[in-house]
């Protein structure tokens, strides 16, 4: 039986995630009961130094060997990657919506949708009452995916109302077709421009996906100074001021009856949210209470005075 060495070799297999992560790790441990130091015994110590440097040294070789086989590595894994994230990005599919049209749900809900947005309102009777929820949200693609993780930003409702109730249906029905009016806008087309604020809900791996577009940003206006208006007056621009007159008296405000109503117009495309049915029947009317007798009026005592 051959004599044990008096080192150990740690596991050396080491550790590849393609495109990611690349690790070679190799350990000696020593194994003092098995050493030998009879052969440095008549050596000295000088000598021994420099055959230690020597070792050292071979030993850094190897290891700038081993680095230049790790940056070849670096392009295959580079190409790897971005391989990796192309995919990705191809493979993510388009988001479901309804074309721009009101459709009805499983849950009895309403919903309008496109590439970029969704609009979903439900009406339901709550006693006497009618209880409207409705909600804003963005249709981002990939979002079931996870491509944002737990932290993602800007945030995917845009607006939501919950808990809103009306004596009537016709009132629910209003504020709807108000809210609608207002976004009207967001269902003109089936792929809105994106907000700038909300372009990361829209990008897969940092690339914007296909068939998007972002919003051009809105012109700044630069601030206007009292030197900059100076500046743009001529020499006979500046008159001098005629004299003040007495002021007209001011018209009395009108009424609220006498105000003249002012008409919004709706946006052309917008659609009509659709009408909600009262889907539950009628209390049974009640029946009607037997009339009461009358009772005959006494007779008046015609009895005279005495």
């Amino acid at each position: 039986m051959g004599r044990k060495n008096f080192y150990e070799i740690g596991p050396s297999e080491g550790y590849l995630r393609e495109g990611s992560y690349l690790e070679v790790r190799r350990q000696i441990n020593y194994r003092g009961d098995r050493a030998d130091f009879k052969p440095f015994l008549d050596v000295p110590i000088k000598d021994l130094v420099k055959q230690l440097k020597a070792s050292q040294a071979e030993e850094k070789k190897v290891f700038e060997e081993m680095k230049k086989a790790i940056t070849a590595w670096d392009q295959h894994g580079a190409q790897t990657l971005l391989l990796q994230k192309a995919i990705e990005y191809l493979r993510t599919p388009e988001v479901t919506h309804t074309g721009n049209e009101w459709k009805r749900r499983k849950d009895g809900s309403w919903e309008i949708s496109n590439l970029v947005y969704k609009m979903t309102f439900q009406i339901v009777r709550c006693g006497n009452e009618w209880k409207l929820t409705w909600e804003l949200s963005y249709t981002a693609p990939g979002l079931s995916q996870g491509y944002w993780g737990y932290t993602r930003s800007p945030r995917e409702r845009i607006e939501y109302e919950g808990s809103k109730k009306y004596k009537t249906l016709e009132g629910a029905q209003r504020y709807i077709q108000s809210k609608f009016d207002q976004y009207g806008s967001c269902f003109e087309t089936l792929s809105p421009p994106v907000p700038a604020e909300a372009k990361d809900l829209f990008c897969v791996n940092g690339q914007l996906l296909q068939g998007y577009s972002l919003m051009p940003p809105s012109p700044q206006k630069e601030p206007v100074t009292l030197e900059t208006l100076l500046d743009c007056l001529e020499d006979g621009d500046l008159v001098a001021a005629p004299p003040e007159k007495d002021a007209a008296p001011e018209p009395e405000p009108l009424l609220e009856e006498e105000q003249p109503a002012v008409l919004v117009p709706k946006p052309a495309s917008a659609q009509t949210p659709p009408e909600v049915k009262q889907e539950r029947e009628p209390p049974p009317a009640r029946a009607a209470r037997p009339a009461a007798k009358k009772t005959p009026l006494r007779k008046r005592n015609m009895a005279m005075a005495r």
